[in-house]
């Protein structure tokens, strides 16, 4: 059982326009379950600021930058809402500062039931000498990122083309495919992902899907940067995630990710976890 939170905690949702009825929908429900969460909530089209925490939808999007970065230069919380990286359909993620929760997600070890409840499939389809799949990053994040991407995924597929390496790109979205890469296999990611030898990714969900398939990653932002490394080692190639830390990396992961319904107890663990 959670511990009680004794004093209330101060919350200004900050939303955009335009925003999808999904969006909505989620924050209006977590407006309305927050008095009940002992959470004291203003809903901005502006950023006003003093609230303990900001709470907003979409981190990526060049216009939440601001907002997000006066507060937490004032001593505050940003709690950002996006897609989840698996039930997307009915669970939406949440992160702590940042755009991704790698900083929050192996703070401690969390129940597996979360996890369980989610009856995701776990798999091994990694073969060593597989091609390597490279997942690009969608037009939001290259604005917020720069030309660092790209010149990372330049060298990245450098790496990968002296090691004797075929490295297939799956593009998010409409995107080009740099020239000396193949575009990967389109439809479900597990097709994509069967018998790759890795994954790479400045971040991605398909990094997520990949340790779940037991394939290495490597990855520079993003959950999977929690435990995963940003470059070829050394010596040898990356190996797949001991299985003991893959599955304590998922069984974290599901507390980071709630459905709509659940957001009664999603106020109650983040008053808990920030107290």
């Amino acid at each position: 059982m959670m511990a009680a939170v004794a004093l209330a905690t101060t919350v200004e949702l900050l939303r955009f326009t335009p925003q999808s009825h999904r969006t909505d929908a989620l924050l209006t429900t977590l407006a309305r379950s927050a008095a009940p969460a002992g959470v004291t909530l203003v809903s901005t089209q502006a950023y006003h600021g003093g609230a303990d925490w900001l709470v907003l939808w979409g981190p990526g999007a060049p216009d939440r930058v601001a907002p997000m970065r006066q507060q937490l230069e004032a001593g505050g919380r940003v709690l950002c809402f996006d897609l989840a990286y698996w039930d997307r359909d009915r669970k939406v993620r949440v992160s702590i500062d940042a755009p991704h929760p790698q900083a929050w997600v192996m703070r401690k070890d969390w129940p597996a039931s979360r996890l369980t409840a989610d009856r995701i499939a776990l798999g091994n389809v990694w073969r060593p000498d597989g091609p390597v799949v490279m997942a690009g990053i969608g037009d939001k994040a290259r604005v917020q990122y720069g030309s660092a991407v790209s010149a990372w995924e330049t060298e990245m597929i450098a790496a990968c083309r002296a090691r004797g390496r075929v490295v297939h790109y799956r593009p998010k979205r409409v995107a080009s495919v740099p020239w000396d890469t193949v575009p990967a296999t389109s439809g479900p990611i597990e097709r994509a992902l069967h018998h790759a030898s890795l994954v790479i990714t400045w971040h991605s969900n398909v990094a997520i899907d990949a340790i779940r398939l037991g394939i290495p990653v490597i990855c520079r932002d993003g959950a999977a940067a929690a435990v995963c490394a940003s470059a070829f080692p050394a010596v040898g190639d990356p190996q797949p995630l001991p299985p003991d830390v893959r599955d304590r990396f998922l069984a974290n992961v599901a507390w980071f990710q709630w459905a709509p319904r659940e957001s009664l107890a999603l106020w109650a663990w983040l008053r808990e976890l920030l107290a």
